[in-house]
């Protein structure tokens, strides 16, 4: 997991630095991917689970209540002091990331969900070589008793596969965009135009299942030219 952790690391760098240029009230500005919260809600979330984890604090059946008690405890703090707490939490983030990736792909994804909020896209801003394998293996376990085959992404030059057996659904995107598709911030519409071959309906209803799509565009943009 050393990767992983100076991956989040550089990720956490990133979000630092553009939360840092914030004007003061673009911290209450509603994050579209996540209506329920603030750019400051957002920001609460990526630094208390990490500090939740490692100290202990861990969902007991109730992980929506989890969650929202995590944003709630952090609603209150100065948002400097919320940044110097999750600057200051590298080894509960190592040791949480030493079990699993999963610390390391939320925070992949609210990245980019922080960068719409704030208008300041930049889908440069992951490290493809471990995003894509990671989010392809999450899609393997979501997809594992479904009987709908893997599936397939296609950017450029580049194949990745959530797993060994026939390709379901083949979407030919960017993996920026892959990556923002596979985690449910593109609409059911948005999912079926994508460019690919494939049973997408198929696989749209599982995406919903596992994380409800959003029912308006989040009107983001690949900022990359393919």
């Amino acid at each position: 997991m050393t990767d992983h952790l100076e991956a989040y690391l550089n990720t956490r760098d990133r979000i630092c630095t553009v939360v840092r240029d914030l004007p003061a009230n673009s911290l209450d500005a509603v994050v579209p991917a996540c209506p329920e919260w603030s750019v400051k809600d957002l920001i609460g979330h990526v630094v208390g689970l990490p500090a939740a984890i490692g100290s202990g604090n861990l969902p007991d059946g109730d992980l929506d209540g989890w969650l929202r008690g995590i944003v709630d405890e952090r609603r209150s703090q100065p948002i400097d002091d919320l940044l110097r707490e999750w600057e200051g939490l590298d080894t509960a983030i190592a040791a949480t990331l030493s079990m699993s990736d999963a610390l390391y792909g939320d925070l992949v994804v609210h990245e980019h969900d922080l960068r719409a909020a704030v208008q300041l896209p930049d889908s440069s801003s992951f490290d493809v070589d471990i995003v894509l394998p990671m989010t392809m293996s999450a899609a393997s376990y979501w997809l594992r008793d479904t009987g709908l085959g893997a599936i397939e992404v296609r950017d450029v030059d580049r194949v990745w596969t959530s797993g060994d057996g026939p390709i379901g659904w083949s979407i030919e995107v960017s993996a920026w965009e892959a990556v923002r598709a596979l985690n449910s911030r593109r609409t059911a519409d948005e999912l079926r135009s994508l460019p690919g071959a494939g049973s997408a309906e198929l696989f749209i209803a599982v995406l919903d299942g596992h994380l409800p799509l959003p029912q308006a565009s989040l009107g983001e943009v690949d900022t990359l030219p393919r």
